[in-house]
């Protein structure tokens, strides 16, 4: 592999070193490494000879496919930026992501061109099937390689944090970013060539994504899957024997949703012998069904932020050990826990969990006042550019941190300040309860309500429930509502659980 930092470097790469093995499959249909390059080219070719130009931003919105992957690879090898655009979003959200980007075009299929034209009527949109369709004979010869001018520092992506309120802001990742990000987790993971990697999460963000580098950086085979139906998932697992499984805690809920998977799966899932999730807490209900489904599987906790793509992870043989640890610092980042005078704080200690190091984004796109705010520097790194996450954490003795919460979503009550992610991890803990969010809503005479939020297969007894955590927490820290829900929503673009939607849901109660 080339020392070059760019995507079109790294699937020229792929394609020099891997050639005719297969490279992405989607149903019954597969690209090779070569012919995945040579796919990509002729369609950045035809988006040259559309007017796309170097650091044109393109959109991309349509379903998970092949021709979403060659789409978005060709859209880098023209030396334009990609703008990721989730199919399910509507025409408010839509239009806010094309006009705050200044996209020039829209590559689309014929499910969301509607919406598309409903959401910026003006906005040039290209089908993908036929940009991305084989050279006829009236296309002329392929070009071999394109001009290639994007060094690393160039933006590759702007990535659309999630927003069900107010407007959502663009992340921009450049191309180094994303090389350093599938070099780094692959060596983590251990991801080899002989490797399938299970593809269930949207190529419309950062994680999902990186399922593509890693796969081009290694000569793994990816195969594209979405998920519908627990059954036909476990099937595809066991039909393509895939061996590492990306997931996100809320993609597990629906695997194991008792609504949905009438009986524990009977495929053969032998093969899989890794799983890493990122996203959110993994509740021990869910690190349950995993190791009984796959109990020759390594489980991998990540966290990250778009901001600096991955910061942590939790190896297998800890996860028993710390089920509630976010993990160390992943290869080639340092993790710096502040307090509110920059001052490192000792084990035990809450700080501002700060990232140095590989894969810091170059900031927000149009928002030079949120980009001061996040992406700063400290003396003692001059010149170099850190993520303060607003995240609050501790740190053990052995350098292993816990997420506290959010530095702005505490809930203050009777003149203490809660986190509600220490909450949720207790809640979790009690029988029969999946998913949980802990939530707070005014209350005049003390400030807040602590109200829980809950997921369950079957009934659960409030007053155990109750029993339990008055047991496990200070009495400030336990619920004054208790709320059962069927599902939990989540979040358009990264499909994380929506806390402002629940909040929203119990104010309305």
């Amino acid at each position: 592999m080339s020392q070059l930092f760019t995507v079109p470097a790294l699937l020229n790469d792929a394609a020099d070193a891997f050639g005719a093995d297969a490279a992405v499959t989607e149903g019954d249909r597969t690209l090779s490494f070569a012919e995945l390059r040579a796919a990509a080219l002729t369609t950045a070719q035809r988006l040259r000879s559309a007017g796309v130009r170097r650091g044109d931003r393109v959109g991309v919105c349509m379903a998970k496919s092949l021709d979403q992957v060659v789409s978005i690879l060709a859209v880098l090898a023209a030396d334009a930026v990609i703008v990721p655009i989730l199919p399910a979003l509507k025409a408010a959200n839509i239009a806010h992501i094309v006009r705050d980007s200044g996209m020039c075009a829209a590559i689309t299929d014929d499910v969301r061109a509607g919406e598309l034209r409903k959401a910026v009527p003006e906005l040039p949109l290209r089908s993908a099937a036929d940009l991305c369709r084989a050279p006829g004979p009236g296309d002329g010869d392929p070009a071999p390689e394109l001009p290639g001018a994007v060094i690393g520092n160039d933006v590759a992506g702007i990535i659309y944090s999630s927003g069900s309120t107010g407007r959502p802001k663009g992340i921009m990742v450049t191309h180094r970013n994303l090389v350093d990000g599938a070099r780094i987790t692959a060596r983590y993971l251990g991801i080899r060539r002989d490797d399938r990697i299970g593809s269930v999460l949207s190529l419309n963000f950062d994680y999902g994504l990186n399922q593509l580098w890693q796969a081009l950086h290694t000569g793994a085979r990816l195969y594209l899957h979405e998920l519908v139906f627990p059954a036909s998932l476990f099937a595809f697992l066991a039909d393509h024997r895939i061996t590492v499984l990306p997931v996100m805690p809320v993609i597990v809920t629906r695997m194991f949703d008792p609504q949905l998977l009438r009986r524990r799966p009977t495929a053969d899932l032998s093969a899989v012998r890794l799983i890493c999730t990122s996203g959110g807490a993994v509740a021990p209900s869910m690190i349950d069904n995993l190791e009984r489904a796959f109990p020759g599987a390594g489980l991998v906790l990540m966290y990250g932020l778009t901001e600096a793509f991955r910061s942590t992870y939790l190896e297998p043989a800890q996860v028993r050990h710390r089920p509630t640890s976010i993990g160390r610092a992943i290869p080639d980042v340092e993790i710096l826990v502040l307090d509110e005078n920059g001052r490192e704080v000792g084990p035990g200690e809450r700080g501002e969990l700060v990232h140095r190091g590989g894969c810091v984004a170059a900031g927000y796109w149009n928002a030079p006042e949120a980009t001061a705010q996040r992406f700063r520097s400290l003396p003692r790194y001059p010149g170099e550019t850190l993520v303060f996450s607003g995240d609050i954490v501790t740190r053990d003795e052995e350098g292993y941190l816990y997420f506290v919460g959010r530095r702005d979503s505490m809930i203050k009550t009777s003149g203490f300040r809660v986190s509600p992610t220490e909450v949720e991890e207790v809640a979790a803990r009690f029988p029969g309860i999946g998913s949980c969010v802990v939530t707070g809503v005014p209350n005049i005479a003390i400030g807040e309500d602590v109200v829980l939020v809950y997921t369950a297969a079957d009934e659960v007894a409030e007053d155990e429930l109750r029993a339990f955590l008055l047991d496990e927490l200070p009495r400030h820290m336990v619920p004054h509502r208790m709320v059962r829900r069927p599902s939990l929503p989540v979040t358009g673009n990264q499909g994380k659980i929506d806390r402002q939607a629940v909040r929203e849901a119990v104010l309305a109660l």
